[in-house]
């Protein structure tokens, strides 16, 4: 693919952007950070072996 030309004028790409819903800027607020890694949590309920205190 080969570019052919350039837009130059504002009006003309104003016209375009507006067509395509993407001329509006809007701000917002950047979304919160996603953890990287998630927390780990060690749930042992379900294990088989007996608490320490059984073993004395």
């Amino acid at each position: 693919m080969k570019i052919i030309s350039f837009i130059e004028e504002l009006e003309i790409i104003e016209m375009i952007l507006r067509h395509l819903g993407l001329w509006d800027i809007r701000n917002h607020d950047p979304p919160p950070p996603t953890p990287v890694h998630p927390e780990l949590i060690y749930d042992d309920s379900d294990t088989q072996i007996p608490a320490f205190d059984y073993w004395s």
